[in-house]
């Protein structure tokens, strides 16, 4: 892999991933939806007009594809507008990089299945249960008619220190304050590491398929709050079990598993 454009560059997959392979010598353009701050980031708003993205000025070997909402209650509550840049506009845009020869690394979700079984297959059926999820299992659908040359790569929940939830519970320990976690909200922790090396990896060998970066089984957030405390020396009890349910948040959002 010679070149490179992030499409999300600000974003915490993105910013890791472009300073990554920046420092490999690797020739990468970042894309932003403010003003580029430098020569190696242009304008793209993935809910402008396509015409007005001008790629054809910067030809790359390799897109990843980072960039759009994630935030799952906006997408609940918005799915107009948020299918607008999650889907109209990303199908656009992909469907610019592959005319173009570009080897497209799409990064999606667990959440294009239900959770009622851990350890989804690469080839399982999409069974999404939110509109998040239905707006990633709509590119991948696309991907898969439209693209040649593509690596879908679903991940599930990504976690490290500078996440802003981990930082706040650190914090929280550390001045001897409780905390509540859920323990009836699962995930499958990754590192952030973990998944910068594997998509460097996949672009590198530029194999098409679909791959899953995924921890290695399904804990709960109250399993994460207490293991941190344990770390930090902190007293468990700081850490106080709570229900994602009673917290008002969406059976749609609570999958029995997440793990890959």
């Amino acid at each position: 892999m010679k070149s490179a454009l992030i499409c999300g560059k600000n974003g915490n997959i993105g910013g890791a991933l472009f300073k990554h392979l920046t420092a490999k010598n690797i020739a990468t353009i970042g894309t932003t939806n403010h003003t580029p701050s430098d020569n190696h980031t242009i304008h793209l708003n993935l809910a402008d007009d396509p015409s007005s993205w001008n790629l054809s000025q910067h030809p790359v070997e390799v897109a990843y594809l980072c960039s759009g909402i994630c935030r799952m209650n906006l997408c609940e509550q918005d799915p107009t507008n948020t299918h607008k840049v999650n889907v109209t506009g990303m199908t656009a845009l992909i469907k610019q990089l592959a005319d173009a020869g570009t080897f497209i690394i799409y990064l999606s979700t667990n959440q294009v299945f239900d959770g009622v079984e851990p350890f989804a297959k690469e080839n399982q059926t999409h069974k999404p249960k939110n509109e998040y999820g239905k707006q990633k299992a709509a590119v991948e659908n696309f991907i898969r008619a439209h693209c040649a040359r593509y690596a879908i790569v679903r991940l599930t929940k990504v976690v490290e220190p500078n996440m802003a939830l981990i930082k706040n519970w650190m914090d929280l320990l550390t001045e001897r304050q409780p905390l509540k976690a859920f323990h009836d909200m699962p995930l499958a922790p990754v590192s952030l590491r973990q998944v910068i090396e594997t998509l460097t990896l996949i672009g590198e060998k530029q194999v098409t398929g679909i791959y899953h970066i995924s921890g290695a089984e399904d804990v709960s957030y109250f399993t994460i709050a207490s293991h941190l405390a344990q770390k930090l020396k902190s007293s468990r009890y700081l850490v106080q079990s709570t229900s994602a349910l009673d917290a008002k948040k969406k059976k749609n959002f609570l999958p029995q598993f997440t793990s890959l």
